[in-house]
C-alpha cells in the first residue's frame, strides 16, 4: 500500500493532493434526544446515522437537527467516514442521511467519490496510527483534510473505478457463496447430531421416546459439576493459562488471546476445580452450552464464565460433549437460562445438573462418537479450506487496491 510519509513516485498526470484541497469534508453533529424519532411517514424526516457505518433505523427532523446549514446531511453519493468508535470504517451514502459526531461526511469536488471510497478502504490502520482520545479514539478534521491521496485525471479515475467495481462484486460474490457453504456444514453437522441421537425429533422430553437399551440421566448424575473462580486473579505476562469463555466458545481451545496467572495463584485455585485431561467444559456465563472435551495435556486453571464436568459413571466424553453440543440441548438451555436481553445470560451450577442427557450402552456411545469424529474432522478440513479461499479472496482485494494507487491497474 503507499504510504502517507512516502512519497512513492507517480505515474506521469498523476499528482499527490491532500483531501482538503480536492473535497469538502463536514463533520456530523449530535442533535437533542427529542429529534430523533422512528420511521413516521407522516413526518418530514431523514434517516440520521451516529458513529457507525452499520446504517441505522434511527430518522430525523432535517429541520430540527441541521441548526447552521444544510451541509450537516450527507447526500446521496457522498462518502462517509467513521471518525470514532470504530476509527476507519468508510461506505457510500445510497440515500441522503443525517450524520452524527461519529461520521464525517466527504463530497468529492476533483475527485471521483468512487475513486476516493475505494483509496479510503486502504487507510483504516493509517486512521488508527494517527487517532488521538483516552477514553476512545478519534480522528481530527484536520487530520482527514491533510491525508493525501494519489490522483490521476478524472478520466483515469473512471476507469479504475469500472475495473474495481468489477472485480470486487465478483469476488464479494465469490466470498457469500463460500461463507454461505460455511454455514451449510454448520447445518449438516447438526443434522448429523440430530440423526446421531436418533429420535430427537422432539424438544419435548415427554414426547420422546428412547431406543431400547437407552435412558435418561441427569447430567448431575453422571458427572461432578463445579466452575472456576468467582474473583478476578491477579495477571502477570506469561506462566498458568487462565482460561474463560472467549478461550473455548468457538468449539476449540482458543489460546490467541489467553491470560497468564502465577503458578502460585494456579495451585490455590484447583482446589476448586482442576481441569484434567477427559474432562468437559461448558461455557455457562455469556456464550452458552459451547461444550469441549479437555484433549490437551498442559496446566490452566478456569474462570468462573466455565463449567467443569467431571465424568463419574463409565461414559464416552467425546459422546457427552456432542450431545451437549446439539440442538436438544441448545433449545433445552434457551428454556432453562437466568438473564438475558440487558442482563448477562446465565447457566447457573443447579440448572446445568438437571439437564438431561440421553445416554445409550457404552459401545453404541462409542459408535456414535467415532462416528462424529470422522464427519466432524471432514467438516473442520473443509471449513478451514473455505476460510483460507475467503482470506485468499479478501487479500485479493488488498492486492487490487495496491495496483490500483500505484498506476499499475
Amino acid at each position: 500500500m503507499i504510504m502517507q510519509n512516502k512519497m512513492t513516485n507517480l505515474p506521469q498526470g498523476w499528482e499527490w493532493k491532500s483531501l482538503g484541497e480536492i473535497c469538502e469534508v463536514v463533520m456530523g453533529q449530535s442533535p437533542s434526544g427529542n429529534c430523533i424519532f422512528n420511521k413516521d411517514k407522516n413526518k418530514d424526516l431523514i434517516e440520521f446515522h451516529q458513529g457507525k457505518i452499520a446504517f441505522s433505523d434511527k430518522y430525523i427532523n432535517k429541520s430540527d437537527f441541521v441548526t447552521s446549514d444544510i451541509r450537516k446531511i450527507a447526500k446521496k453519493n457522498f462518502v462517509v467516514l467513521s471518525v470514532r468508535a470504530p476509527v476507519g470504517e468508510v461506505n457510500i451514502a445510497s440515500e441522503d442521511i443525517a450524520i452524527g459526531r461519529g461520521l464525517c461526511s466527504l463530497n468529492g469536488i476533483k475527485i471521483n467519490n468512487e475513486f476516493l471510497f475505494f483509496y479510503l478502504l486502504t487507510l483504516k490502520k493509517y486512521f488508527n496510527d494517527n487517532s488521538t482520545g483516552s477514553t476512545f479514539k478519534a480522528i481530527s478534521t484536520k487530520t482527514i483534510k491533510e491525508t493525501k491521496i494519489p490522483l490521476p485525471p478524472l478520466q483515469e479515475q473512471e476507469r479504475i473505478v469500472g475495473i474495481l467495481d468489477e472485480s470486487f462484486a465478483k469476488i464479494d460474490e465469490s466470498i457469500k457463496i463460500l461463507e454461505q457453504d460455511l454455514l451449510n456444514l454448520d447445518e449438516l453437522m447438526q443434522s448429523a447430531l440430530q440423526k446421531a441421537f436418533n429420535p430427537l425429533k422432539d424438544n419435548a422430553k415427554e414426547n420422546y421416546k428412547l431406543p431400547q437399551g437407552w435412558e435418561w440421566k441427569s447430567l448431575g448424575e453422571i458427572c461432578f459439576i463445579t466452575d472456576g473462580t468467582h474473583k478476578t486473579p491477579n495477571y502477570i505476562k506469561t506462566g498458568i493459562p487462565f482460561l474463560s469463555v472467549k478461550n473455548i466458545s468457538k468449539g476449540f481451545f482458543d489460546l490467541s488471546d489467553v491470560k497468564y496467572i502465577s503458578l502460585e495463584e494456579h495451585n490455590k485455585l484447583i482446589k476448586r476445580a482442576e481441569p484434567e485431561f477427559g474432562d468437559i467444559l461448558i461455557c455457562r456465563i455469556g456464550t452458552l452450552g459451547k461444550a469441549i472435551k479437555i484433549s490437551l495435556e498442559f496446566e490452566f486453571s478456569i474462570f468462573v464464565s466455565l463449567g467443569l464436568l467431571k465424568p463419574k459413571v463409565k461414559i464416552i466424553s467425546d459422546y457427552l460433549v456432542y450431545f451437549l453440543n446439539s440442538c436438544f440441548i441448545e433449545g433445552w438451555i434457551d428454556n432453562n437460562k437466568v438473564g438475558g436481553g440487558t442482563h448477562t445470560a446465565k447457566l447457573n451450577l443447579n440448572i446445568l445438573e438437571k439437564c438431561p442427557i440421553a445416554l445409550p450402552p457404552f459401545k453404541e456411545q462409542k459408535k456414535i462418537a467415532s462416528y462424529l469424529d470422522e464427519l466432524s474432522s471432514n467438516v473442520k478440513n473443509l471449513k478451514q479450506n473455505y476460510q483460507m479461499q475467503i482470506k485468499n479472496l479478501q487479500e485479493l482485494k488488498k492486492s487490487l487496491l495496491d495496483k490500483a494507487f500505484q498506476g499499475r491497474l
